[in-house]
């Protein structure tokens, strides 16, 4: 059974992030019902036949209060579809994560989760250069997905340009732990030289801003190793330049000054257009949210309450906040589910016993996909959340069992008792 949702999962991983980014109802609908499918057989499953997994790892049945926040907003739900949509996709990621969690138990399968996140991370950037050179053609888009801005399988560049830099920082903390340099050490350097040219190409200025505060912390995580962090990262700037020079001569862009991208590192300012049109999203939200503030209005309420964003379409529609959007949907109080419970994970990602170069790099991939939510809405994509829980189930431990931990509490107060014993004895032996 764990083969077979493994190979399920990573499919479902694989595939869906390419149809928008799963952002519309019509591209996620076929995914829900194929989790939750999933998610059924294997609660019954592991009932009848496994019943220890699911008890040992009941702390992480906790991601349900996520959908069930929206359940609570029902009452006071402006848009009544929206809400119901919205219960089915939080339904659906909390199953994702708990299918995940399961399925880790085989250690033969735990060991291939990194290598799937992996290929992701390559095949959204071999999308990215084949639309750059014209292989693959996007007919529709999200707002600001124009040339030469790289906009990815979800068709947004600011979403693209998060994800791309999860995706650096995650293979960033793996390389900086490599003991012996080898020839596959090259290819990551490769790699990572074409992850910053896909961000330097998104012209994201949010994702210049998130990234930088999120080398900061790659540095405080690493401190031990700042010198290698500067040194590899300099030598990714200098090859990343090259990518971007290479990617952009299509594009008609001054790649000897660089100048487009001197000029959007420029014009990050308060002052800015696009800077100005959110903070007047943001006093909309909270102007909003005091008129219900425990429970909000529920799923897709933002262009109900304010018809003025209704018909704009392609991500003109939304709050540009994932965090306002939760306060505004579910108010204070499901915000602050949503807050304690991924501050909860991610607290046990830090406890444990994955490697640590594993746990500090999905520490940051998240830190860069948090931080970019905060002034757009990729928390909007389903995709986002699909990357988000698989992050988290391969930074997690799956939890030990009652039985295992009284044994080994045990045997370790047993263990102390003889070693005092032990002590004790040759202490009374008289000297001669």
């Amino acid at each position: 059974m764990n083969w077979f949702t493994f190979i399920c999962l990573s499919i479902v991983f694989m595939i869906s992030p390419f149809q928008w980014g799963l952002f519309y109802e019509s591209n996620i609908k076929m995914w829900e019902w194929v989790i939750s499918v999933l998610f059924i057989l294997n609660l019954l499953w592991y009932w009848i036949r496994e019943r220890q997994v699911l008890i040992k790892n009941r702390l992480y049945f906790l991601v349900l209060l996520l959908p069930l926040m929206y359940v609570a907003a029902v009452p006071f739900a402006l848009n009544q579809e929206g809400n119901g949509q919205n219960i089915f996709r939080f339904f659906t990621y909390a199953f994702f994560f708990l299918l995940l969690i399961w399925t880790k138990e085989s250690p033969r399968i735990s060991k291939l989760y990194p290598y799937i996140f992996n290929s992701l991370g390559i095949a959204f950037l071999m999308f990215a250069v084949a639309n750059i050179f014209g292989v693959l053609h996007l007919q529709t888009s999200m707002v600001g997905c124009v040339e030469p801005r790289s906009c990815g399988p979800v068709r947004y560049p600011n979403t693209f340009g998060a994800i791309m830099g999860a995706y650096w920082f995650y293979t960033l903390a793996a390389f900086i732990y490599q003991k012996a340099l080898t020839w596959r050490d090259g290819l990551i350097i490769l790699l990572l030289a074409g992850y910053a040219g896909i961000i330097m190409l998104t012209f994201s200025r949010g994702t210049y801003i998130f990234f930088g505060a999120t080398f900061v912390l790659a540095l405080l995580l690493l401190y031990k190793k700042w010198k290698k962090i500067i040194f590899i990262s300099l030598l990714v700037l200098g090859l990343s330049l090259g990518v971007f020079n290479l990617l952009s001569m299509d594009k008609h862009i001054d790649f000897n000054g660089f100048s487009s991208l001197t000029t959007r590192f420029a014009s990050i300012s308060p002052h800015a257009s696009t800077a100005i049109a959110r903070e007047s999203f943001y006093k909309d939200a909270l102007s909003m949210s005091k008129n219900s503030p425990l429970f909000g209005f529920g799923g897709k309420s933002w262009t109900i309450y304010y018809p003025k964003y209704a018909n704009r379409g392609n991500g003109l529609d939304q709050v540009h906040n994932g965090f306002l959007e939760f306060l505004i949907e579910i108010g204070w109080v499901g915000l602050s589910v949503y807050v304690l419970v991924l501050a909860l994970l991610i607290f046990l990602i830090f406890k444990s016993n994955e490697p640590k170069e594993r746990r500090i790099g999905v520490v940051l991939a998240l830190a860069a996909i948090f931080g970019h939510a905060m002034v757009d809405y990729d928390l909007s994509f389903g995709t986002m959340w699909l990357l988000i829980f698989w992050l988290m189930a391969m930074g997690v431990s799956t939890r030990q069992s009652l039985s295992e931990s009284y044994s080994k509490s045990l045997w370790t107060v047993w263990n102390s008792a003889l070693s005092h014993r032990h002590s004790g004895m040759k202490n009374e032996i008289p000297h001669e």
